[in-house]
């Protein structure tokens, strides 16, 4: 009872939820830890570079599926876009923290 196997969102606390953000790798997940209006998001290798806020769409060689990385930055940028939760990236130049804001019809980030 010490392994909790996931293969899609889970939460394991009140603190501590995975979200599924598949694509630079098969069963990538982000970690989101903290209670709401004071939370952050672990990005992890969902994105390589602020660019791709900007560019979801813009991929990486090194992707499993550059077109399902795409999905998930979208779909994680637009669930956490103009609210409060930190973006921990985890290959970004420092500052490697930010929040994400809407800008046209994709994303950007700001200093936290």
């Amino acid at each position: 009872n010490r392994v909790d196997i996931v293969k899609s969102a889970h939460a394991f606390n009140d603190l501590v939820t995975l979200i599924p953000t598949p694509g630079h790798t098969i069963d990538h997940y982000s970690v989101q830890v903290g209670k709401p209006g004071a939370d952050a998001v672990i990005t992890g290798d969902m994105i390589h570079s602020p660019l791709q806020a900007r560019y979801p769409e813009l991929g990486m060689m090194s992707d499993y599926d550059s077109g399902q990385a795409a999905v998930s930055r979208r779909e994680l940028f637009g669930r956490f876009c103009d609210t409060s939760t930190l973006m921990c990236t985890a290959h970004f130049p420092s500052p490697s923290t930010a929040r994400v804001v809407c800008w046209q019809d994709t994303f950007d980030f700001i200093d936290a």
